[in-house]
């Protein structure tokens, strides 16, 4: 006897695949904790967002656009939390 798997991850070539594979990633069943979609967007691969972007191409511009804000975002919090260290030890600040 064989026994026939579906990898899903093969299977990423339509609209319908991916979502049902972004549907399954989302709620995986019983026992296995679920993702909000803001979840599934931080830790989505590479891998899986090029399959969705070749269904959704306006995604990739989100997403990079994300990406760019978050990056700024750090830059932005360190630059605080330097300025906020040298002011409690009353070193110079700008």
């Amino acid at each position: 006897m064989t026994l026939v798997t579906r990898d899903p991850v093969k299977n990423l070539d339509t609209v319908g695949e991916v979502r049902d594979f972004l549907r399954l990633c989302l709620h995986p069943g019983p026992r296995r904790a679920g993702r909000t979609v803001a979840q599934l967007a931080k830790v989505m691969p590479d891998w899986l967002a090029e399959r969705l972007t070749a269904h959704a191409p306006h995604l990739a511009d989100l997403r990079e656009a994300a990406a760019r804000a978050e990056a700024e975002a750090a830059q932005a919090c360190k630059a605080y939390t330097d300025a906020l260290g040298a002011w409690i030890t009353e070193e110079t600040t700008r």
